[in-house]
């Protein structure tokens, strides 16, 4: 029974420990941002969109979890909009436990734009682009 007292101690720690940590879901970007990007949605206000570095506007290395950035490296998404459009991009940590890494929405004119979203502590994320309050497109990365 001493041994047991004893453990208690510790044992709550730990559990305090994951309760706080890493184990916790991830915050997410609303209710029904998720998943499956609309591409008719995504046509009809962008001609293209790529996530880059904003240093020399070159894509990260292919990776496991989409395309791999170096720790330090401010990133932008690029992208040639049809018309004008407000954008948000809100960006979750995919590994759980945090709060949202980037969430802004901002107004474009027709033509070439880029939204700068800063850079990331080393992990997994994704970045949801949403317009009109549904994703149009996904851009999973990992910042090593």
């Amino acid at each position: 029974m001493k041994k047991l007292i004893s453990t208690l101690p510790i044992l709550f720690l730990i559990l305090s420990a994951l309760a706080c940590g890493s184990f916790s879901p991830p915050e997410d970007c609303g209710e029904g941002i998720g998943g499956t990007a609309d591409e008719a949605l995504f046509s009809q206000y962008f001609e293209s969109m790529e996530l880059v570095r904003a240093s020399d506007w070159q894509p990260g290395t292919p990776g496991e979890n989409g395309v791999e950035f170096a720790e330090g490296e401010n990133l932008l998404v690029m992208f040639d909009v049809k018309s004008g459009v407000e954008v948000r991009a809100c960006i979750q940590n995919t590994q759980g436990g945090g709060q949202l890494a980037f969430d802004q929405t901002s107004s474009f004119s027709e033509g070439s734009s880029e939204f700068p979203v800063g850079s990331f502590d080393p992990g997994a994320y994704v970045i949801r682009v949403i317009v009109d309050g549904a994703l149009v497109k996904n851009f999973p990365f990992t910042v090593k």
